[in-house]
């Protein structure tokens, strides 16, 4: 029986303290869920949480998926803690020992237990390797790809969305017969049997896990309030890749992350790691079309989601974007870590929900003092159908990606984009055909091809603006590439665009300025070609090139040195004066 502390009774009114719920691997469901009589279970303990209590999780490590069935209220949520931060594991792989039988010095096989997958509630099933990937990995092109008629695709390649630890190190997945063969630490599943190529030939001596679950800690129920997740490690799941998450379609390739709110509303996901989700590490938005569910049963709208905060969590190693989130307003996501994701390098068509940190129109959020590093191939940040009305993206560090910001699709309505620090990416801060923009203070630093970059595809079509965007008081340093490439204002639904006050690290003579429609110009020039903008107001008059700007950056000690040879006064970066500075970006 659970203990609730007693009832307070008054002639107009009922009070009620809340209650603790203790779980622990070592307790008993049956158990009262008392600190002495702990739960086994989280899920246990979650049917019976009420709003205003908590869920204490001792250490250890659960494997279960958590599907709370109701939320908190304002001022009572329902709290979920790791007694010792990240000392709670909840894993969605068990240990798979089957009979192995040798195929080849390496490679060996054995049959899955059917009965090892007991997560029921999508509507395509629960084994991960029995489903197959909406979209096709590591840029290879192969049966979802050949069904939408694109070239050069392989019909019979086809991978599924489990995923094998060994040692618990993930081991890679190929479909491919002779190329699994011919690669250690690669394993294969076909038909409930699954080849592994070990290391060696001793494959009893290693500890295999199989993902097993869908996903670890998602209601069935959605748009549940007011719920709190602190401190756990969330790892390992077979979800899906979310292409065109957005169909009716195809419910089970909504946006599920391994945590997932489903429409929820005003949750705190605090102080987790959250890792190697097959597909996306955690969502927060709407999951795709309102109408259409990726799990059985008539569990809600995917609609609502909005004002959830996402704090201090490490969010690595997913398959595919770190966070993932559509239409959900009034998000706060500060000082998390989010780097190597995207782990299975998704690039082309339809794989476009790969970023670090991907969000579609979060209106009125506040994305500040994240670190974004080394999420493979594409995007660090990615607002997609653009930042949304009062929208700021503020003093993050985007360190070697694609493109370290970026923006698509939006409208003029104003978003800010203040001191980040961008480091290495291939582009610094991108526009594509979206408005409302304005790039203030930050500093850029070694961009592979632009420092910033507003582009435009003539061909798309669609209700967005490409207007009103700025870029003022940045500094950008580079040896290679642009400083800038970008649409003139005169150009399709491009008007207004201004900038001015900037500090270009550059020689007069050097092509480092362009229209997206032109050669490479210096400075001189361009501004001399923007004078015919903007009736001559904010069009680079007040703009310059600076002389003994450097940096070096060691991304092993995540310190980076930035030596200015002038003084920028109150412009640029916050805090930077002449001289050298030794930034930590360590969190």
């Amino acid at each position: 029986m659970l203990f609730r502390p007693a009832l307070l009774l008054c002639a107009s009114c009922v009070f009620s303290s809340a209650a603790t719920l203790y779980v622990d691997p070592k307790g008993d469901d049956q158990a009262a869920g008392s600190e002495a009589k702990p739960f086994r279970t989280i899920q246990r303990a979650a049917d019976l949480a009420q709003p205003g209590d908590t869920v204490l999780v001792a250490p250890g490590i659960y494997r279960e998926r958590i599907a709370p069935p109701r939320g908190g209220k304002d001022g009572a949520p329902i709290t979920f803690r790791s007694s010792v931060r990240h000392g709670a594991v909840v894993r969605g792989s068990d240990p798979c020992a089957p009979q192995w039988r040798k195929v080849s010095p390496g490679l060996y096989a054995g049959k899955v237990d059917e009965g090892m997958f007991t997560d029921l509630s999508h509507r395509d099933g629960a084994n991960p390797f029995r489903i197959a990937s909406s979209s096709t990995p590591y840029g290879r092109e192969g049966k979802p790809e050949a069904d939408r008629k694109y070239p050069n695709s392989d019909p019979k390649l086809s991978f599924n969305l489990g995923q094998v630890f060994v040692d618990d190190e993930c081991y890679v997945q190929e479909p491919d017969e002779a190329k699994h063969k011919a690669l250690a630490k690669s394993w294969r599943y076909v038909d409930g049997e699954l080849t592994i190529h070990f290391a060696d030939d001793q494959p009893s001596s290693h500890k295999v896990e199989l993902t097993t679950k869908r996903r670890l800690f998602a209601p069935h129920q959605r748009q549940l309030a007011y719920i709190v997740i602190e401190g756990f490690v969330f790892e390992r799941c077979g979800n899906q890749y979310p292409t065109n998450f957005w169909e009716k379609e195809h419910p089970e390739w909504q946006q599920a992350g391994m945590v997932g709110t489903r429409s929820g509303k005003h949750w705190i996901i605090r102080n987790n790691v959250i890792r190697f989700a097959n597909g996306i590490g955690v969502d927060f938005g709407n999951e795709g079309a309102e109408f259409a569910d990726l799990e059985k049963g008539d569990n809600g709208r995917a609609t609502g989601a909005r004002g959830h905060l996402v704090e201090g969590n490490v969010i690595s190693d997913n398959g595919a974007a770190g966070t993932a989130s559509y239409n959900a307003p009034y998000l706060t996501i500060r000082g998390n870590v989010v780097e190597r994701n995207n782990r299975l390098l998704f690039t082309g068509k339809k794989r476009w929900e790969s970023a670090g940190i991907k969000l579609h129109h979060p209106s009125h959020s506040v994305i500040e003092g994240n670190l974004v590093r080394d999420n493979y191939v594409q995007w660090g940040l990615w607002l997609d159908g653009g930042a949304g009305e009062g929208t700021v993206v503020r003093n993050n560090v985007c360190i070697r990606q694609g493109v370290g910001i970026d923006f698509e699709i939006g409208d003029a309505k104003p978003a800010i984009v203040e001191g980040n620090i961008l480091v290495e990416n291939g582009v610094g801060i991108r526009t594509r055909e979206s408005g409302g923009v304005d790039i203030r203070r930050n500093l850029i630093l070694g961009s592979k091809t632009v420092g910033i970059q507003f582009s435009l595809d003539r061909s798309r079509t669609g209700k967005w603006s490409a207007a009103h965007c700025g870029i003022h008081q940045n500094l950008i340093i580079g040896e290679q590439g642009l400083l800038l490439k970008l649409t003139d204002p005169n150009q399709l639904r491009s008007e207004d665009r201004k900038l001015d006050g900037n500090f270009y690290a550059a020689k007069p003579g050097d092509a480092r300025f362009s229209f997206d429609r032109g050669e490479p110009m210096n400075l001189a020039a361009w501004q001399k070609a923007w004078q015919g903008f903007n009736g001559a107001s904010e069009a680079e008059g007040a703009s310059r090139l600076v002389d003994g700007c450097s940096y070096r950056f060691d991304a092993a000690k995540l310190e980076l040195s930035v030596t200015l040879g002038f003084d920028p006064k109150d412009a640029t970066y916050p805090g930077l004066k002449q001289g050298e500075h030794v930034l930590d970006l360590k969190w």
